[in-house]
């Protein structure tokens, strides 16, 4: 890949970090920021937080956030509860000249290249965004199935191949098309989860395309409680149910979604009680694909699952960092 001259424009990147009560994986995140290699890359960047536990803020525990931080940081309090208000606030505190928006989680730490990486893919003409491959990062080593299904992970992707949506745990996006088209993370999954996946599938609906960037990597921490059954459950569920709820709401596909949402579970039982035998990691995806169609049903029927409701969030966060 050939570097970037330093007569290239300064490119201006905000990288929006939504946390909550995640202090320990706020500060590794930054430091692998610190440690970015632009690659020749023109590159300005500024760190734009909210932390949306005010009265347990991660400034409290850590001191400073500057201090931690090489590039300038805007660390702001969102008080209203939900991760869509954290991630909104993110693009409303965004410096106004900031080219690209890129997305990371309070749980990742990101490669020595990523931000090269990913602008060189997002510079391709027509792009207006890029997902990045992630890989878990275990606290402790997990039962063979859970690798096996690769259940942490997205990608490995073909570089710069066209995708229908990102995540907000590895992308960058256009900053003028979200600004043209008056974009935002829709509040109605403030505490459901699964808002990354709208709003980048409405980005994707304005003319650009969604590419990949194969080799802009970042890891994610997996606690031990995540590698369990009943998280995997609910957070497959979950998904299913943000399918079916993206349908509704922009009612097209909804006869589509119900019955893949049957098929899935169909699927998912034929693993479960035939194919499974001798392999538990199919007998699992069986389960998994079970509940996932369940989600997509059950969004039919106006039932949704609160992933990131404060009581639920803070179960999720008991033993984490």
């Amino acid at each position: 890949m050939c570097a970037k001259v330093q007569q290239d424009p300064i490119l201006h990147v905000a990288i929006c970090i939504a946390t909550y009560r995640r202090p320990h994986g706020l500060k590794m995140l930054i430091e692998s920021l610190n440690a970015q290699d632009l690659d020749g890359w023109n590159v300005r960047i500024t760190l734009v937080i909210a932390d949306n536990a005010p009265d347990e803020t991660a400034q409290s525990q850590l001191g400073d956030i500057q201090g931690l931080s090489l590039w300038p940081v805007i660390y702001v309090i969102e008080h209203e509860r939900g991760i869509v208000s954290a991630r909104n606030r993110t693009l409303a505190e965004a410096p106004y000249d900031a080219r690209y928006f890129a997305f990371l989680d309070d749980d990742e730490t990101a490669s020595p290249t990523w931000l090269a990486r990913m602008l060189d893919v997002i510079e391709t003409p027509e792009t207006v965004a890029v997902q990045g491959a992630v890989q878990p990062k275990y606290r402790q080593k997990p039962p063979d199935w859970v690798d096996a299904l690769g259940l942490f992970q997205m990608g490995p992707y073909e570089h710069r191949a066209q995708l229908p949506s990102a995540a907000t745990n590895n992308s960058i996006a256009d900053a003028a098309v979200i600004r043209a088209h008056g974009l935002r993370f829709d509040m109605r999954f403030n505490t459901t989860g699964g808002e990354d996946e709208e709003f980048f599938s409405r980005l994707n609906q304005t003319g650009g395309m969604i590419r990949s960037a194969a080799d802009a990597l970042v890891w994610d921490d997996v606690p031990e409680n995540r590698t369990t059954m009943r998280w995997l459950s609910r957070r497959w569920f979950r998904k299913g149910n943000t399918l079916g709820r993206i349908a509704l709401i922009r009612r097209q596909g909804v006869v589509l979604r119900m019955v893949k949402g049957v098929g899935a579970i169909g699927w998912g039982a034929t693993l479960c009680l035939c194919l499974g035998f001798g392999s538990r990691a199919r007998m699992y995806r069986g389960v998994l694909e079970v509940c996932r169609g369940a989600g997509m049903l059950a969004a039919m029927a106006r039932l949704t699952f609160s992933e990131y409701s404060a009581a639920a969030v803070r179960v999720d966060r008991i033993g984490g960092r």
